[in-house]
């Protein structure tokens, strides 16, 4: 096999990289990208939210995540590090007290963490909704 002349071969190494960059925007990169969107919709910080049945959940990282307690009631919640097994939970729970689950005091149960609730924002599903049309709609 012949050497490549080294203009070629600063070209098969730039492929390499570009191609080496495009295979790493994987599940972290959209996973930042949908916790942006959310918090983009997200209102300030509440105490806590009415909770009587988890419909839903989307899992944005380690450390948040947005659920859904109806079709039209969703909150961002961020909860203490390091929650491993969060990212890869095919379900979770919430603890409650009394209909209520409370930043501080309540805890996302994914498989065997138990994570700590430090932040629930309520998100504007209207305006969420709105983002996604206009963005598919670009």
């Amino acid at each position: 096999m012949r050497p490549l002349p080294d203009s070629r071969r600063a070209l098969t190494v730039l492929a390499l990289l570009l191609l080496t960059a495009c295979a790493s925007t994987g599940p972290a990169q959209r996973e930042a990208a949908a916790l942006a969107r959310f918090e983009a919709a997200a209102g300030e910080p509440v105490a806590n939210f009415r909770f009587f049945r988890l419909q839903g959940f989307t899992v944005l990282g380690e450390q948040s995540l947005v659920v859904w307690t109806g079709p039209s009631d969703a909150y961002l919640l961020r909860v203490d590090a390091p929650c491993n097994e969060l990212r890869w939970a095919p379900k979770i729970g919430l603890s409650s007290g009394f209909g209520l689950v409370s930043a501080r005091f309540d805890r996302v149960l994914a498989g065997h963490d138990r994570c700590r609730i430090t932040e629930i924002r309520p998100i504007d599903t209207r305006a969420l909704r709105a983002a996604s049309a206009q963005a598919s709609g670009a």
